[in-house]
């Protein structure tokens, strides 16, 4: 602040300098053009104190500028203020400056008299010097209200990024929690089918399950990104599905038609599971007989990528929108609409072959592997 402070000064005291010394080479050069030469340091004697008496007397200006400003309440009395002011300024600049280059280089001319030559410069300049105070009153005001503006716009920025970091933070809370959720869903499930298995003595059925969802809570835990390749996802799958089989057997077949290039492709972690896992619940558990649930995934129109779940049970009825209601298609929906915004679509519908179908169609977007801290509607949009 000290040395913001002194340069500003400096500043102003090389600035008079420099119009100091080019006023005395006009002066200089005008006598030389009349015919009557002034030595270079009378020339400048003559205007120097000028501008150097200026700065002195600049902070009593600003002073009163910063005390009385023109844009507060009480104008009319800040005007009075610096009417007076201006007056003031005016008799110390000219009084000073004249008396200050008569003291320089006294004038030996016969007749001369340094009143008459006094009121001879108010008669000249007094309205240059009432001008010249109310532009420097009026360059305060304009950098006061520049500075003033551009500190609500910081505080205004760094308002609006604070409000976009909570945003973001709630945002992220409330993916997490809704991620969460379809955790113990599908664990409740399993350990209810363990323990009916464990009812009907099938112990080599319950020690695999049991394998397998260790391994399951074990990538749960392990991967707790919002955001995973869809080859994760398929692996997760998986697992999960192997669980599946173990219950129902012969009863659950898996189809699978993945494009190669979509395995890359960035997904919502557990994104299908529960999809695939209300097909099997609300479809293939619903059957007498043995079901299928499909799964498929590839890149439409260049840049979205299109994920589908299918089954051949018995569909959702004759409201296929309300027939998602469930934990698991529920959260899924809500964690797209957080995640993505608009920029996503899921459908349910009924297979005209019969079964349940549900669509998620996303933007395209390779996975990377970093996190992301902002909300995908925010980053795609």
């Amino acid at each position: 602040m000290i040395w913001r402070k002194s340069r500003f000064w400096l500043s102003l005291v090389g600035a008079a300098t420099l119009i100091g010394l080019l006023e005395g080479a006009q002066v200089y050069a005008g006598r030389a053009a009349l015919l009557d030469p002034l030595p270079w340091w009378e020339a400048l004697a003559s205007t120097m104190p000028s501008w150097y008496l200026m700065v002195a007397v600049l902070p009593g200006i600003l002073f009163v500028a910063t005390k009385f400003p023109l844009d507060s309440g009480r104008w009319p009395l800040s005007l009075v203020v610096h009417l007076v002011a201006a007056v003031l300024f005016t008799f110390i600049h000219i009084i000073g400056s004249s008396w200050i280059g008569e003291a320089l280089v006294p004038t030996m001319e016969p007749g001369y008299s340094f009143r008459r030559q006094l009121a001879a410069t108010f008669s000249y300049y007094f309205v240059v010097e009432l001008v010249t105070y109310f532009a420097m009153v009026g360059a305060h005001h304009a950098y006061v209200s520049t500075q003033r503006y551009r500190e609500r716009e910081r505080q205004a920025a760094a308002l609006a990024l604070n409000a976009s970091r909570l945003e973001a933070s709630l945002v992220r809370a409330n993916l997490d929690s809704l991620r969460t959720q379809l955790n113990p869903h599908f664990l409740f499930n399993t350990l209810n089918a363990i323990s009916v298995m464990a009812m009907k003595g099938e112990r080599q059925g319950v020690v695999r399950m049991l394998t397998r969802l260790s391994d399951l809570l074990r990538l749960s835990l392990e991967h707790k990104e919002q955001l995973v390749s869809l080859r994760e996802e398929l692996e997760f799958l998986d697992i999960y599905l192997e669980i599946e089989h173990v219950r129902f057997k012969d009863r659950l077949s898996l189809e699978r038609d993945v494009d190669a290039e979509a395995l890359d492709a960035e997904v919502p972690s557990l994104l299908l599971q529960p999809l695939v896992e209300n097909a099997i619940r609300h479809g293939i558990s619903q059957r007498a007989g043995p079901g299928v649930v499909r799964v498929e995934a590839s890149i439409v129109e260049g840049d979205w990528l299109e994920l589908r779940v299918t089954d051949t049970g018995p569909g959702f009825g004759d409201s296929p929108n309300r027939g998602g209601t469930g934990v698991g298609i529920a959260n899924t929906r809500a964690r797209l609409e957080q995640l993505y915004g608009d920029r996503q679509t899921m459908e349910l519908c009924n297979r005209a072959e019969g079964g349940a179908c549900v669509t998620v169609r996303l933007p395209l977007r390779i996975y990377s592997g970093e996190l992301v801290d902002e909300p995908l509607r925010t980053a795609t949009a």
